[in-house]
């Protein structure tokens, strides 16, 4: 994207080439991408970057500019949402999760009540340990007291430990250590006994 800058200050946003008659020349649209940014600058054209607004926890309000020596960025004014109404749809959301991960299973449950092959005790630990899970998120949801707790619950912190499993490299099974974030009200722990072994992990450490 590119910016029109006429006295020091934004006339357009320029989201594509397009033809362009500055003073009483025109300039073909060809220019955005055979000129170099110092010709289009001394046209004033230059390139546009905007703040990207995360809208599930911000309203956006004006748009405002700030003219740099090579580009030009966009920032939008920004009023923090209130964090109530998302509690509530993590703790929704929570819920179904826990619920979709427990009905895979759920007829093992019935053909066991129906006098049928009994459930497997690692099936009956691992339902147990993800509804305990899902009412300890549960609690953790409702004890989050700002937006800024919100936003860390949304995207924790973790340091995950994996080795190299490619047989071609030459640090084959030499671990190594990336940061993720995980939404802690989806991402459940408890570990499931039919899920396939991933050869390359190694541990998962919250940060």
């Amino acid at each position: 994207m590119w910016s029109q800058v006429i006295d020091n200050k934004v006339d357009r946003v320029i989201s594509h080439p397009i033809p362009l008659i500055i003073g009483d020349v025109q300039y073909p649209k060809n220019i955005f991408n055979l000129w170099s940014k110092a010709e289009l600058k001394a046209i004033g054209i230059m390139p546009y970057a905007e703040t990207v607004l995360n809208t599930r926890y911000y309203s956006s309000g004006k748009l405002s500019y700030n003219i740099g020596s090579d580009e030009v960025a966009g920032t939008y004014a920004t009023t923090a949402k209130d964090h109530a109404p998302l509690k509530v749809e993590m703790l929704d959301s929570t819920k179904v999760m826990a619920s979709n991960l427990l009905a895979r299973d759920d007829w093992m449950v019935i053909r066991e009540a129906e006098g049928g092959t009994a459930m497997p005790d690692n099936i009956k630990a691992y339902r147990v340990a993800v509804r305990k899970e899902s009412n300890d998120k549960e609690t953790a949801i409702k004890a989050l007291s700002n937006l800024d707790a919100v936003k860390l619950y949304e995207a924790t912190p973790y340091i995950e430990t994996r080795k190299d499993t490619d047989e071609r490299s030459d640090t084959y099974d030499e671990a190594y250590e990336l940061e993720i974030h995980l939404n802690l009200v989806t991402h459940y722990f408890a570990e499931d006994p039919l899920a396939d072994d991933d050869p390359s992990f190694v541990s998962l450490v919250k940060k």
